[in-house]
């Protein structure tokens, strides 16, 4: 059953739950963006410039496997949920990682990790 969700004005734009991605009920989305930072110091070791570049999003998700699972390592990822925000969107998502994992009397699941680069790539 989906959930009945009740909100005050205060919360009015606040986000219920995941969207599942094409063959993986998600338990779980994660998507952290990062760049690399450069400092300049002064004679007494002041920071004084900062420089912020090369924007990339470290990403997992984790899930049951819902049909036919075709993630691979070093292939290119297109995602159902939002990959647009912290500065970065668009650009290129590469899977990194993948791990299966089933045992006897449970649901097969799967994480995979991936990179979402700012630049447009292609094979």
């Amino acid at each position: 059953m989906a959930a009945t969700v009740y909100k005050s004005s205060a919360a009015s734009d606040l986000e219920y739950g995941i969207v599942n991605e094409s063959d993986l009920i998600l338990t779980s989305f994660s998507r952290n963006v990062t760049s690399v930072k450069t400092e300049v110091r002064d004679a007494v070791n002041d920071i004084v410039a900062v420089a912020h570049s090369g924007l990339t999003a470290a990403i997992s998700l984790e899930g049951f496997v819902n049909g036919s699972v075709a993630y691979n390592v070093a292939a290119l990822l297109s995602l159902a949920n939002a990959t647009n925000t912290g500065g970065l969107s668009g650009g290129t998502i590469i899977v990194d990682s993948v791990n299966e994992s089933s045992s006897q009397g449970e649901f097969k699941k799967v994480s995979i990790s991936a990179t979402q680069y700012a630049s447009t790539m292609t094979t």
